[in-house]
C-alpha cells in the first residue's frame, strides 16, 4: 500500500457520514464515564458542575471527519524515527 492509497482510505473511513463517523457517535455514551474514570485514576474526583458540563460538550458534539494531510505527517514523522 502506498501513502497516497493510505490516505485515500483514512479519507474515505473518515468523512462526515462515514465509519468513523458512526463508531464516534456510538461511543459518546461512554465518553463521560471514561472520563471520570480517567480523572478518578489521576486523583482527582469530577464535581457535578463539571460533569454538566462536559456531558454538554459530548452532547453537542458533532462528528467532522479526519484531515488526511494530518495523517500523511503524522504516519512519516512515525516512521521517520
Amino acid at each position: 500500500m502506498s501513502i497516497e492509497t493510505g490516505k485515500a482510505k483514512y479519507s474515505r473511513k473518515m468523512a462526515p457520514g462515514g465509519p468513523g463517523a458512526a463508531k464516534y457517535n456510538a461511543s459518546k455514551g461512554m465518553m463521560v464515564a471514561r472520563w471520570q474514570e480517567g480523572l478518578r485514576r489521576a486523583g482527582v474526583s469530577p464535581g457535578p458542575i463539571s460533569t454538566a458540563a462536559y456531558q454538554a460538550g459530548v452532547a453537542s458534539a458533532d462528528f467532522r471527519g479526519g484531515d488526511a494531510e494530518k495523517w500523511e505527517r503524522n504516519f512519516r514523522d512515525g516512521i521517520s524515527r
